[in-house]
């Protein structure tokens, strides 16, 4: 794992990474220890081949007797500097300087961002942004091509007030960091090797390294005596059987009822007799990064010590076409009671999600976040910078929202309402799996959400992950495929319970 450390006048790297502002002064704002790169600097800006414009990079060898390279990036002007805007220069710079095959890095943290976000969180989003830059899914490949491995990452600061909070920062942004690229591996790993019973060790690992993490895993038998149908029938045209997963992390007051994370792990997508054409089948090993978010913040909570009840829930399984699988026209019977008529087989998340649901209903809950990678609709409407966030709870919607501008995420609020819960009525069964508001293709996401509160019964929000990956190529400061997204948003929002 990758250490941070001060760096000292004394530290060699690798590489030096300089964050420059857009602004009359670029010469200026070279650090004192490195006076002797500003008239190559100052070269640059007079032929405008740096203008310290957005993620804009320029490599300098030779220029210091400490440092390998110097790296200087662009942040743009000031007053748009912002939580996601600081998190992307960062991990570009540690991308770039890795790929230059950097294993000692240092990064000088100009002092409008201490002064702009405070010690604390200057440190805990520096090193967020570090450690998710430097992860790569690589373990296939030949060793030869593997990436880097960044061993240190200095921290150069002149202005911080109090070394005990910077440190803390850097110890709660290591174990979130932690917890996203937890995520992000388990979301990356190929189908063959995730599968439902692979995803459960993963969590039952969890439990080992954090006592305070109570987990068990329900295998088939258990899921039917709970009258788990939909699960079941999803599960049910693959050889491999289906678990349900269950996280308790109760270190709160014993009075308070918990709050409850229930994730989507379809460890395989094929989308079951309605099959997917290419190139729709492919990626859909990603179709459980609702379970992966679940548990990247069960893990979070537990490393960070939170004094909360939590509740993580993961219904997962293969959904595989075959002579057993389950059919249109099938109808299915949730835990709660309430009967699914299934017109598409590969509408199939949202039936886990309903078994699952129903289950947290035992909990009384203070309130059930679930997470999904429920429908293309959602990545249509928002694209993948934004997912959607859909709640008749104005509060928590606002709440959840600001954690992630806190956080650098998006969330985006789609809506809920009696037009959709009508779409998914059905006159042979409770509900239908699918349905549209005006046509079959229209409204998924909201119809989607609407299907799931069906099986809800307390305080309720859904999180549709329409941009927790990134396709092959990734982006500037992170690289392609899953992202974690949403393990920094819900801790955030813990924190501010605390």
């Amino acid at each position: 794992m990758t250490t941070y450390e001060d760096l000292e006048d004394t530290t060699h790297t690798d590489c030096l990474v300089i964050p420059i502002l857009e602004n009359d002064t670029i010469e200026a704002q070279i650090p004192s220890y490195c006076d002797g790169i500003k008239k190559t600097v100052d070269s640059l800006v007079v032929t405008k081949d740096f203008e310290g414009k957005p993620l804009q990079q320029t490599v300098l060898y030779g220029a210091h007797s400490q440092h390998k390279r110097i790296l200087l990036i662009g942040l743009g002007k000031e007053e748009d500097i912002t939580t996601e805007t600081w998190k992307q220069t960062v991990g570009a710079s540690i991308r770039t300087a890795q790929e230059k095959k950097s294993s000692t890095i240092a990064m000088h943290i100009p002092s409008h961002i201490i002064t702009r976000f405070g010690d604390s969180i200057a440190a805990k989003e520096t090193v967020i942004a570090a450690h998710t830059a430097t992860y790569s899914f690589d373990t296939h490949k030949e060793e030869g091509a593997q990436t880097t491995r960044v061993e240190t990452i200095y921290l150069y600061k002149n202005n911080t007030t109090d070394e005990t909070v910077w440190q803390r920062g850097i110890d709660t942004g290591i174990h979130i960091a932690e917890s996203v690229n937890l995520a992000r591996h388990l979301g990356n790993t190929p189908p063959s090797d995730m599968t439902p019973a692979s995803l459960a060790q993963e969590a039952q690992k969890l439990g080992e390294v954090f006592p305070s993490l109570l987990v068990k895993v329900l295998e088939k038998s258990e899921i039917e005596k709970l009258g788990m149908g939909c699960l079941l029938g999803v599960s049910q045209g693959s050889v491999l059987e289906p678990k349900f997963i269950i996280m308790e992390y109760l270190q709160g007051n014993k009075e308070d009822t918990p709050m409850v994370f229930v994730g989507k792990g379809i460890t395989f997508d094929s989308g079951g007799l309605s099959l997917k054409p290419d190139p729709y089948i492919r990626d859909m090993k990603f179709d459980m990064l609702g379970a992966a978010t679940v548990l990247g913040i069960m893990r979070a909570a537990a490393a960070l010590g939170l004094k909360q009840n939590i509740i993580g829930l993961v219904p997962t399984c293969e959904n595989m076409p075959s002579g057993s699988s389950y059919r249109p026209d099938d109808i299915l019977r949730a835990m709660n009671g309430k009967t699914v008529l299934i017109q598409n087989t590969d509408a199939e998340g949202r039936l886990i999600l309903a078994d699952a649901l129903s289950y947290a209903s035992k909990y009384t809950p203070k309130h059930v976040i679930d997470f999904a990678t429920l429908t293309g609709a959602c990545v249509v409407a928002l694209g993948n910078e934004r997912s959607g966030i859909f709640t008749k709870d104005d509060t928590m919607s606002s709440n959840l929202q600001a954690a992630a501008e806190k956080s650098g995420e998006k969330l985006w609020r789609l809506p809920l309402g009696k037009e959709y819960t009508e779409a998914v009525k059905c006159e042979v069964a409770d509900v239908k799996n699918i349905g549209g508001v005006g046509g079959a293709r229209y409204a998924g996401a909201s119809t989607a959400a609407a299907f799931l509160e069906y099986f809800t019964d307390y305080p309720w929000t859904h999180i549709d992950l329409s941009c927790s990956s990134y396709g092959e190529k990734g982006k500037p400061w992170i690289r392609g495929g899953a992202n974690g997204f949403g393990v920094q948003t819900i801790i955030t929002y813990l924190q501010t319970l605390e």
